[in-house]
């Protein structure tokens, strides 16, 4: 039996089933039993008022705020046959109750919750609606749903470990003048030798398969390649230079996994290089970045300050769009292939 204590620290708040007939919003069971009369009738007359329809009770299913308790409902509504010939069938309304900072549970997993409310409404159908069986089919859910909660809460956040490692970095290839294309900087970069927590970086095989790519860019947009050792997300794009043959620098924005990632992800990937890259081209100064000390001395004095300068923005802006890119894996739901780990689990 579950501790029903356990509203104070899982996401799961309640399991309720209430009766709507002639006489109005009847409480049947809730659990765990820590919602008095009062409340349970305000929650009721809220469903009703969101289900009914131009003419009767609609079935179905609705996700409600109760802002007043501090959760969310996701309800299912059935209706059983009556003898009277008044009123053909009375209602039901049988609801999960999350915490409301917690909705996206909801949204997240919504068609498997919606599939035990179901089923436990057609027990309840056969056992009876009223007494200790509908008691213990109300606590056996609320258990079953607090279980599934803690078990996608940990699979979650394992889920999300893997997803973060699958990303070797976020890198921006430059084409050179005369040494053509090179990887110009990345993130993460190499620690010190002896350092602990060294991060893994792409290979120098990588790195020429990557400027291989850049080498053979010619229209600016998005592509993906996918070899035996890594996959890569890339954007190539041109941004004003007053240095460069042409009036342009020629450049490769990459984000390199280990396998490729969901397609939500990168799609949410898309947006953040799109920003990035929309960002380099609307900087007067930022070309100055590409180039080298060396180089400098053939433009007007006074240049080098402003090219090492740029450099760094450059680095911190790839540093930037590298951390971001771990809060799109954090963000973006679980799909149905690792939900389907969660529900097995269970």
């Amino acid at each position: 039996m579950a501790d029903q204590d356990n509203t104070k620290v899982n996401i799961v708040q309640y399991v309720i089933l209430l009766e709507f007939a002639q006489g109005g919003i009847t409480p049947i069971s809730c659990y765990p039993p820590k919602l008095d009369e009062g409340a349970l009738n305000n929650i009721g007359v809220k469903f009703v008022s969101i289900n009914v329809g131009e003419h009767d009770l609609s079935e179905g299913v609705s996700v409600i705020p109760f802002p007043q308790f501090k959760t969310t409902g996701l309800t299912y509504t059935f209706t059983v046959p009556t003898e009277s010939t008044e009123v053909l069938s009375d209602a039901y309304f049988l609801a999960l109750m999350i915490k409301e900072k917690n909705r996206k549970f909801i949204f997240q997993n919504i068609d498997h919750l919606i599939e035990k409310l179901e089923d436990t409404s057609k027990i309840l159908k056969k056992k009876g609606l009223h007494g200790p069986d509908s008691d213990i089919e109300i606590m056996r859910l609320y258990n079953y749903f607090v279980e599934f909660s803690k078990k996608y809460l940990e699979i979650k956040e394992l889920l999300q470990v893997e997803r973060e490692k699958s990303i070797l970095a976020a890198i921006l290839l430059y084409f050179h003048r005369k040494a053509g294309p090179i990887v110009f900087t990345t993130y993460p970069r190499e620690s010190p030798e002896g350092e602990k927590g060294q991060k893994e970086l792409i290979t120098e095989v990588q790195a020429k398969k990557l400027c291989k790519e850049l080498e053979i860019a010619t229209h600016e947009g998005f592509f993906t390649r996918s070899y035996p050792d890594m996959s890569h997300v890339s954007y190539y794009f041109e941004i004003p230079s007053e240095w460069a043959r042409g009036k342009k620098e020629m450049l490769l924005l990459s984000y390199v996994f280990r396998k490729p990632p969901g397609k939500d992800i990168t799609n949410a990937l898309h947006l953040k290089a799109i920003e990035f890259v929309e960002r380099m081209k609307v900087h007067p100064e930022i070309f100055k970045g590409f180039y080298d000390i060396y180089e400098i001395a053939r433009y007007p004095e006074g240049e080098k300050k402003n090219a090492v300068k740029m450099k760094e923005l450059l680095q911190q802006w790839i540093k930037k769009l590298y951390i971001t890119s771990l809060d799109v894996f954090q963000s973006t739901p679980i799909e149905s292939s690792e939900k389907k780990t969660i529900e097995e689990e269970v």
